[in-house]
C-alpha cells in the first residue's frame, strides 16, 4: 500500500514521466511491473505502450518507400530486357543509357563505348535512386560505392559480416577501381538456393538476364568482387 501511495504522489507531483520510469524500471522496492501499473493513475500506464505503437506505425512508411524503391529498380531493369532477335547496338536503342554520365560521355553511343555501367547509372537514376553513380566503368561502380561506404565484399574480410545481396543492388566484377576492365549488373532476385538473378547491359551486346551462383559467376575473366547497395534502402 505505501509503495501504490508514493507512486501515485510521483505521478501528481512530477508528472507521467516520473511514473513511467519507476515502472519501466520495475523496481520499486520489490514492487512488480504488473503492480506497479496497477497502482498508478488512470492512463498513465498507458503511456509505455502507445509510444512504442507509435514508433511502430512511424516506421512503416519508411520501410515501405524503401521496399518500393528497390520494386522500382528491378521493374525499370527487367523492362528492359532485349527482345530476342534484335541488337540494340545496331539500332542505337542502347544510346539512351549514357543520359546520367558524365560530361560530353552524355553523348557516347554505345555501339563504339561500352555500356554495362551507363546501363545501371541509368536504371538507378531513372528509379530515384540518389545519389547514383554516373562513371562508364564497370569497376568505377564499385570505386564509386566504396567512395559511398556501400560496396559490400562477397567474400567479406576477417571480422566483417557476409552481406547478403537484395534485389535492386548492383553486382560489380572486377575489384573497384577506375579503371578499365570488369562489368556491372543490377541484382534483379536472390534465391533460397544461393544463386541470384540479374540484369546486365553490355553482356553479349544487349541487356541480358541471367541466373548463376555468385561463387562461380564470370565477366571475361572477372568475377564477382561484390555488391553496391541501394543507398537509404
Amino acid at each position: 500500500m505505501a509503495e501504490s501511495r508514493l507512486l501515485t504522489a510521483l505521478a501528481g507531483r512530477a508528472g507521467r514521466t516520473a511514473a513511467v520510469a519507476l515502472l519501466a524500471a520495475g523496481t520499486f522496492g520489490g514492487l512488480g511491473t504488473a503492480t506497479a501499473a496497477a497502482a498508478l493513475p488512470d492512463g498513465v500506464h498507458t503511456v509505455r505502450d502507445a509510444t512504442a505503437a507509435e514508433s511502430a506505425t512511424a516506421a512503416e512508411p519508411a520501410t515501405a518507400a524503401r521496399s518500393a524503391l528497390r520494386e522500382r529498380i528491378v521493374s525499370i531493369a527487367r523492362d528492359q530486357i532485349t527482345p530476342a532477335g534484335q541488337k540494340p547496338e545496331k539500332t542505337g536503342a542502347c544510346d539512351k543509357y549514357f543520359a546520367y554520365a558524365e560530361g560530353e560521355a552524355k553523348k557516347s553511343k554505345c555501339a563504339k563505348t561500352s555500356w554495362c555501367a551507363a546501363f545501371v547509372d541509368w536504371t538507378w537514376h531513372r528509379a530515384g535512386v540518389r545519389p547514383a553513380p554516373t562513371t562508364l566503368l564497370g569497376r568505377g561502380v564499385g570505386k564509386w560505392g566504396q567512395e559511398h561506404h556501400l560496396f559490400h565484399n562477397r567474400l567479406p574480410a576477417r571480422g566483417e559480416r557476409p552481406y547478403t545481396p537484395a534485389p535492386g543492388d548492383l553486382v560489380v566484377y572486377g575489384s573497384p577501381a577506375y579503371a578499365t576492365g570488369g562489368h556491372v549488373g543490377v541484382v534483379v532476385a536472390v534465391n533460397h538456393d544461393g544463386t541470384i538473378d540479374t540484369v546486365e547491359g553490355n553482356f553479349g551486346d544487349k541487356v541480358t538476364h541471367r541466373h548463376f551462383k555468385p561463387a562461380e559467376a564470370r565477366a571475361g575473366k572477372h568475377g564477382i568482387s561484390g555488391y553496391v547497395s541501394v543507398p537509404g534502402a
